[in-house]
């Protein structure tokens, strides 16, 4: 359900005409990819992967389609906290999606539009505050799911150990310093499903 969750949420970012949104994925996955090194063997790389993409999607190169990289503005996907159920109330079922958001940003792309001269620039926040107003004030009905309510309850400390559960070569991990920025918010979703609707099962 979770992917589901992340689906719907990328949408209300795409949705909402924030010209922020360069690339974007629905809930990521780690995938791990045997790569030969110099002098013979191999090594064990770990990637964010949309879980979304097929098998032959990552044999084509889709693979590193989310990692850090200079022709971006902006990255952002979803990892998976886990779901946790909290009561049935007649025919609805209720839970709580738990998701991290991730945006990796290029700052440097974004100074002449959101910088001014002398002017600090906090394109970070800026972001965070777009991607608050992309979703619904009150609990809304999104199929499959009714009281669906995303609210980010807190930001990650800012440190690259967001980025530390996948492999990056060196030249990604330059990536992870200025001019580039990321920051990672923790979202609780509420919603429930409908065990006895009309249609719910045809």
């Amino acid at each position: 359900m979770n992917q589901t969750v992340a689906n719907i949420l990328k949408g209300y970012i795409e949705d909402c005409g924030c010209s922020f949104v360069d690339k974007i994925a629905g809930l990521v996955q780690t995938v791990y990819q045997d790569v030969s090194i110099e002098g013979g063997g191999k090594v064990q790389k770990a990637y964010p992967v949309s879980c979304n993409f097929t098998a032959d999607d990552c044999k084509q190169g889709l693979y590193n389609d989310l990692t850090p990289d200079s022709k971006y503005r902006t990255v952002i996907y979803f990892e998976d906290g886990g779901l946790t159920f909290n009561n049935r109330q007649g025919k609805f079922i209720c839970y709580t999606s738990n998701l991290k958001l991730v945006c990796w940003i290029n700052i440097a792309l974004y100074k002449a539009d959101w910088c001014g001269q002398g002017i600090p620039c906090t394109v970070g926040a800026e972001i965070i505050k777009k991607i608050l107003c992309c979703f619904p004030e009150f609990p809304v009905t999104v199929a499959p799911f009714v009281r669906f309510m995303p609210v980010v309850v807190s930001e990650d400390i800012r440190s690259n150990s967001i980025f530390s559960k996948y492999t990056f070569n060196e030249l990604q991990t330059q990536y992870l310093l200025y001019p580039y920025d990321y920051f990672a918010l923790n979202i609780k979703t509420d919603f429930c499903i409908c065990m006895d609707c009309e249609d719910e099962c045809t």
